[in-house]
């Protein structure tokens, strides 16, 4: 089934002005909305996925593929996912004492 409806400037410029928005969220809210680091690493977080959804979705032209392709995209997410999970969980675990490849 084809997709009929095409991408004007206008909703690029709104998507622009929306991530330029979630930015300067992004740089304000350890002064807004909460100073405790743990919060602050979780909504920032929570902002950058959306800003990765827009961005993938309009200027990637994410949301007018065919699903397949939507799902391989998906995989690829998932899998980098995997990985900066492990390499973290050894950054965080690299010098402890129950280190189990000293």
């Amino acid at each position: 089934m084809e997709h009929t409806e095409t991408l004007t400037q206008e909703i690029f410029i709104k998507v622009f002005f929306v991530l330029v928005a979630l930015t300067a969220l992004t740089f304000l809210q350890p002064y807004l909305i909460s100073g405790e680091l743990s919060q602050t690493v979780f909504i920032q977080m929570f902002i950058a996925v959306v800003k990765t959804i827009l961005i993938g979705a309009y200027y990637m032209h994410l949301k007018y593929e065919s699903p397949l392709f939507r799902y391989i995209v998906l995989i690829a997410i998932v899998t980098l996912t995997i990985f900066f999970i492990i390499t973290a969980f050894d950054a965080i675990y690299r010098n402890e004492p129950y280190d189990f490849f000293t």
